[in-house]
């Protein structure tokens, strides 16, 4: 019984890691694709948004494409925070 507690708790430990890089990564992403949707929108072209290769997507859907990827991801955000609230509960019992 106490390996399997010990197997739990090693397992349990090595996806909070994985978790907590793919929480901040995720997080990161949503931030910058909001902050790159304004960006192309007022001015910089240098940014390219396209659905697949070779059609870009109109300057003025800049701005509501960003959001829907943003609320995406932080949507996926908060389903991997649980994740990581489960494992800690583990490692604490």
């Amino acid at each position: 019984m106490i390996f399997l507690k010990m197997l739990q708790a090693f397992f349990c430990s090595l996806a909070l890691v994985v978790l907590s890089v793919l929480y901040i990564g995720l997080l990161l992403s949503a931030i910058l694709s909001i902050f790159a949707g304004f960006l192309r929108t007022f001015g910089l072209d240098q940014i390219k948004m396209s659905i697949w290769y070779g059609v870009d997507i109109p300057i003025i859907f800049s701005i509501p494409l960003a959001l829907l990827v943003a609320v995406l991801l932080f949507f996926c955000a908060t389903y991997i925070k649980r994740s990581i609230v489960f494992c800690i509960s583990k490692l604490r019992v």
